[in-house]
């Protein structure tokens, strides 16, 4: 008897360990979503690249402080599409006042 007391002490961690691993498995298998999401897809990241928007406005007046990236995710414009609708724009010499198109 005293051999199969010193296995139980043993196995409960052991078992518990593995519940554990096989949840975190299961989880990262599934995309991350918990709580019933559906889709599969993992929630964006913040350092994610603004996705398009279909429709927002057109010009964006820049303000003091604004940086082309900051604008970028506030709009949902790519920092690329900004650049190409804004031929000859400094990034690093935004002007409070400047008029940038953000779409066509």
């Amino acid at each position: 008897m005293a051999a199969n007391s010193q296995s139980s002490r043993w196995l409960a961690p052991v078992a518990l360990l593995l519940a554990a691993l096989i949840t975190v498995i299961i989880i990262a298998s599934s995309g991350g979503s918990v709580g019933g999401a559906s889709g599969g897809s993992p929630a964006p990241s913040s350092v994610a690249a603004p996705q398009a928007k279909t429709s927002g406005p057109t010009f964006y007046i820049v303000k003091s402080g604004d940086t082309l990236s900051a604008i970028s995710v506030s709009a949902g414009v790519p920092i690329s599409t900004i650049q190409a609708l804004n031929p000859g724009l400094d990034t690093q010499a935004l002007q409070p006042g400047q008029r940038l198109r953000l779409r066509q």
